[in-house]
C-alpha cells in the first residue's frame, strides 16, 4: 500500500452536486451518475494515485479500474438515512480509483483480491484496517523477493486478509516486477540498487511505477544481501 494524498474534488462534480441540490433532486452514487460524470472523478483520482490500484498497487487507466469507496457506498446511504453519517456515498473524499474495472465474471468475491474481495465488509468504522490515506499506512507492511507480503501489526494483517494480498495472483505479479527489476541472472549492482531505492516510490511523468513499494522493500533486501557479500568477499582477502 501507499499514501495516497487527496486533491481537489473536481469542479464539474461539484456543480453537479450543486445543481442537482438546488433543483431539489437527490442523487445516489449508483443511479445518479452517468459517465460524463464519472469520467473526471476517475481521471482526478488516477492523477492523485499516479497511475497505480489504491489496494494492489496494480498499473491502473481508465479502463482498467473503478471508483473504490473506502466506506462502502451503500452503508453510507444507510447510515445517512438513519441520520447517524454524515460521509455520503458521494463524498470525494471517500474515493479512490481500484483495480479492475469489473468485477471478474465467474470468480466468487471472496476468491477475488482487492476492492472485490472487500466488496461491502467494513468493522468497527473501519478502525480495525489499514486505509491508504493514512499518513503512515506503508509501515504496516513488508513485501519480500519472493513476491509474497504479510502484516506488521495488527491492522496490517486483518488489512492483508481484508483485501487478500496475499493472493497467488499477487505474489506471482509481485514476484515477476521485481524480478524483471532486479535481475535474476545478472542482478543489479550495490550502486544502482542505493539509487533505485531512493527514486522507486517517486513518480516519473506523473506516474508511480506498478507495485513501487514492494519493489521499494525487495531493493533493500538485495542491497543488504550485496553488502553481506561485500563483508565476506573482505574477509575472505585478509584471511
Amino acid at each position: 500500500m501507499k499514501r495516497i494524498i487527496k486533491g481537489n474534488e473536481p469542479a464539474s462534480f461539484i456543480k453537479f452536486k450543486q445543481d442537482n441540490a438546488k433543483a431539489g433532486i437527490t442523487i445516489r452514487y449508483d443511479n445518479g451518475l452517468g459517465n460524463a460524470e464519472r469520467k473526471p472523478i476517475k481521471e482526478a483520482l488516477l492523477t492523485e494515485q499516479g497511475f497505480i490500484c489504491a489496494y494492489t498497487l496494480k498499473r491502473i487507466d481508465e479502463d482498467s479500474c473503478h471508483i473504490e469507496h473506502l466506506k462502502p457506498e451503500e452503508l453510507c446511504r444507510k447510515l445517512m438515512e438513519e441520520g447517524i453519517e454524515t460521509v455520503s456515498d458521494l463524498d470525494y473524499s471517500n474515493m479512490v480509483a481500484c483495480f479492475p474495472k469489473d468485477a471478474p465474471k465467474g470468480t466468487p468475491k471472496q476468491k477475488y483480491f482487492g476492492a472485490i474481495k472487500k466488496d461491502a465488509s467494513w468493522a468497527n468504522d473501519g478502525k480495525d484496517y489499514i486505509l491508504p490515506l493514512q499518513a503512515n499506512c506503508e509501515d504496516h507492511f513488508q513485501y519480500f523477493i519472493s513476491g509474497e507480503v504479510k502484516g506488521v501489526t495488527t491492522k496490517g494483517k486483518n488489512t492483508v486478509s481484508l483485501l487478500a494480498l496475499d493472493h497467488s495472483t499477487l505474489i506471482n505479479e509481485r514476484k515477476d516486477a521485481i524480478e524483471a527489476f532486479i535481475g535474476k541472472t545478472n542482478p543489479i549492482r550495490k550502486g544502482k540498487t542505493i539509487q533505485a531505492i531512493a527514486e522507486i516510490d517517486k513518480r516519473s511523468n506523473g506516474k508511480y511505477v506498478e507495485f513501487c513499494i514492494p519493489l521499494k522493500h525487495a531493493l533493500v533486501q538485495h542491497l543488504a544481501f550485496l553488502e553481506k557479500l561485500e563483508n565476506k568477499l573482505k574477509y575472505a582477502k585478509k584471511k
